[in-house]
């Protein structure tokens, strides 16, 4: 990823604030609570887990019905099928069946009395209700007896989210103060299966106790609910294994079956019992009261009751994950940011949704969903604005620069355009430009050869004729002559084209530009030594500039070398794929400004040994090294100046049908 500008930093944190701002806001309003119920729901579908084997239901279905009668069933019924299943020794016995009257038959009443009696682990419900009239609330226990001889008495039922959906419910709830425990929760206390971590603590219980205590008398018929859990399932409806009560009750079923289970009765004919729709199971087939009571005992059981995360600890990590896309969006072009945002979405929605499975808790993720979306859109826009600004700039500046017929439109005009015309315009601005350019090197090309030719000649002139004349007038006159062929080469230089580069050997490049300095180095009294591999290196290039640039460095350090002191040149391969050739000689160290000026145009060293130069030799090199795709600069150490060249290096074979310069 790119390095991201001071300026774009500050945006992105802008940004990234506004976005965790439109998490909070989400979340905590609960604009989008149905899109978190649809991502729960997603989780529970993805966590069905092994048929359950502690739970078994004795179900009243319809071929129950059938058999035996319309309900309501007497009540002797439903003591000898207690006593059939009490022989076998289940663990605990769970009647999700509502016994808040007294029946018709008294008898029948003490019948079932001492049925659940002799048990000894039946766990009988309260249900809370609203009456008929008015609509208060009442809380309807089992009748007098039967909850004298039960093992237990809890709470059924669950609560519903606003679309209808059970996925929740309260560990303790009661009117005026959240005291009755769930049925599940009983069942599991009389089976001895009952985890310390799956009840509100003692302290919660007291504070509930003290809270109904000091509530005013008109607060006993509202409803307290406490410690909220929401739901694991074990699976869609059917997951829980059921036997008919008919087959129990006609001795068909092996006492086996229930020895050391956990034993519910319940309704599951259709019509008859309570139907809740649930995640696994939604409108299309919802779930008998008396599998999600099994549901409740297995999650209570097993630890997999689901708690959300805290108001505060979730608010600071839903914002956490809003700002999280600004990480890459400042780094990326606008396709791969796309995909990865939309990756993070798809990741983060299915993390969420599988939190509860993996851990036990629940974060709402829609704000942080929402503030994802956004993230892409936003920033585009922020982009936009700003490459918007940018070509209006530029713009004014082609429109100040360049003939009024070709700048594209008055700076009044330029607000009024459109986007697309605004890239139209700059793109002809910089043909333009280009046309310009090659203007100017065509006429600085011309220029330099048509004042190299009568130089040349003149100079040729007097060298012949010779004289004190003669004498004064070469220097300056061969020094208007290196300047001419430094325009003419510089200009060939800035005119350099990729698509004509060629593949070349760089080693045989180096001994041929040796070759041509030697005789200038005998004449200052100077050794040259080569580093350069016998090997062939290949190079894409052009042969000419690059051969120039090694002569340019060479002869500047004939020029600056000590005399009687030794030039060297070599050429290494880099670790990262790339050649380096370079030109040393003694001499002391350039301090940090003279190596900021050293390669640029018309500047030259302090002190010249052998005439002076028009500045632009290590400029041309610098030029050459850049339109190769490499870099030049300088180092200095032990007493020596290097000067070096970085190209990147080509494969070591000749491509096929391309020929090659040597």
């Amino acid at each position: 990823m790119a390095a991201v500008p001071q300026v774009w930093r500050n945006e992105a944190l802008r940004i990234a604030l506004l976005l965790a701002l439109i998490a909070v806001g989400v979340s905590a309003s609960g604009i989008l609570v149905r899109v978190d119920h649809l991502l729960f729901d997603v989780g529970q579908r993805l966590n069905w887990r092994p048929t359950p084997s502690p739970v078994l239901i004795v179900a009243i279905d319809e071929d129950s019905l059938d058999q035996l009668g319309r309900w309501p069933w007497p009540r002797e019924r439903h003591a000898r099928l207690l006593r059939l299943l009490c022989a076998a020794r289940p663990a605990a016995i769970g009647l999700d069946i509502a016994f808040s009257e007294p029946g018709d038959d008294l008898r029948a009443d003490r019948q079932l009395a001492e049925a659940v009696a002799a048990c000894g682990n039946v766990v009988l419900p309260l249900v809370i209700e609203v009456t008929r009239s008015g609509g208060q609330l009442l809380e309807s226990p089992p009748i007098r007896t039967l909850a004298a001889a039960a093992a237990g008495i809890g709470r059924i039922g669950v609560r519903l989210d606003e679309d209808g959906i059970a996925r929740s419910v309260d560990l303790r709830e009661g009117l005026g103060s959240a005291t009755w425990p769930l049925l599940a929760e009983e069942v599991l206390r009389v089976a001895r299966q009952l985890p310390a971590a799956a009840v509100p603590t003692a302290a919660a219980a007291d504070a509930a106790r003290q809270q109904a205590a000091a509530a005013p008398a008109e607060a006993s018929h509202h409803l307290v609910r406490q410690e909220l859990r929401r739901l694991s399932f074990a699976g869609p409806p059917g997951t829980l294994p059921r036997v008919p009560y008919v087959s129990l009750l006609q001795g068909r079923l092996q006492p086996e079956l229930f020895s050391g289970r956990i034993v519910l009765i319940g309704a599951t004919a259709t019509g008859l019992g309570d139907f809740v729709p649930t995640p696994v199971s939604a409108n299309s087939q919802p779930m008998p009261g008396v599998e999600v009571l099994g549901n409740v005992i297995l999650a209570m059981r097993d630890g997999h009751l689901i708690r959300d995360l805290p108001p505060l600890p979730a608010l600071l990590l839903t914002a956490l994950l809003a700002t999280v896309p600004m990480l890459w969006l400042p780094r990326l072009m606008p396709l791969p940011g796309l995909l990865l945002s939309t990756a993070w979405l798809v990741g983060m929605g299915l993390a969420c949704a599988l939190l509860p499975v993996f851990c036990n808790w629940w974060l709402a993720p829609s704000g942080a969903l929402l503030a994802g979306v956004f993230a892409f859109p936003v920033w585009g826009w922020r982009r936009l604005e700003a490459a918007r600004r940018h070509l209006d700039q530029e713009l004014r500046q082609l429109r100040a620069i360049l003939p009024a017929s070709r700048g594209g439109g008055a700076a009044d005009e330029i607000g009024r355009l459109g986007f697309e015309q605004r890239i139209a315009l700059v793109q002809t601005a910089q043909q333009t430009m280009q046309a310009l350019a090659a203007e100017r090197n065509e006429t600085l090309a011309f220029i330099s050869h048509d004042l190299r030719a009568p130089l040349a000649s003149a100079v040729s002139q007097l060298e012949i004729a010779g004289g004190a004349d003669a004498r004064r007038l070469l220097p300056q006159l061969r020094r208007a002559l290196g300047m001419a062929q430094s325009f003419l080469w510089l200009a060939r230089a800035e005119a350099l084209d990729a698509r004509q580069m060629r593949p070349l050997d760089l080693a045989f490049l180096l001994h041929q530009a040796v070759d041509e300095m030697y005789a200038l180095a005998r004449q200052r009294e100077l050794r040259l030594r080569r580093e350069i591999p016998d090997e062939v290196v290949w190079v894409v290039g052009d042969f000419e500039a690059i051969e120039r640039s090694a002569i340019n460095l060479l002869d500047n350090a004939l020029r600056h070398a000590p005399a009687g002191s030794e030039v060297a040149i070599g050429l290494q391969r880099l670790a990262a794929g790339e050649l380096r050739f370079w030109v040393d000689n003694e001499g002391a160290a350039p301090s940090a400004e003279q190596r900021e000026r050293m390669f640029r145009r018309f500047s030259r060293g302090e002190t010249v040994q052998h005439g002076a130069g028009a500045g632009l030799g290590l400029y041309f090199v610098r030029t050459v090294a850049e339109r190769h795709g490499g870099a030049a600069g300088v180092d200095a150490a032990a007493g020596r100046i290097r000067f070096w060249v970085e190209l990147p290096a080509a494969v070591d074979a000749a491509p096929e049908g391309r020929g090659l310069d040597v």
